[in-house]
């Protein structure tokens, strides 16, 4: 209910959680106001169903203060945007069964 919950207030869409897909654990130093420090960030990916409205496109500004759009795509158009984590494009392109676990260290 919480994942709902979030993706509904970051897009004002309702969609149903099918299952996690991937964990991954990612190992990096802070910039800015953080410089310097280890951080061991873990974020869990689900796969989700729409439940209605398919078309979407939300524009936003990050902390840094740089300006980002979030929107749907077809999978097959994947490698015309960026995205991030960068392992995400290869990951949606195969098929999986179960959860994996991703670790990526960008310390050294």
């Amino acid at each position: 209910e919480a994942v709902k919950r979030e993706v509904f207030e970051e897009t004002g869409l309702n969609y149903e959680v099918d299952h996690l897909a991937v964990i991954h654990e990612h190992f990096f130093i802070g910039s800015s106001g953080l410089k310097g420090v280890d951080f061991h960030e873990i974020t869990l990916y689900y796969m989700m169903k729409p439940m209605g409205k398919r078309d979407f496109t939300s524009q936003s500004t990050t902390e840094s203060g740089a300006k980002e759009t979030m929107h749907w795509l077809p999978i097959d158009e994947l490698d015309k945007c960026k995205a991030y984590p960068t392992f995400m494009k290869e990951y949606l392109k195969s098929e999986h069964s179960g959860i994996e676990h991703i670790i990526s260290d960008e310390r050294y």
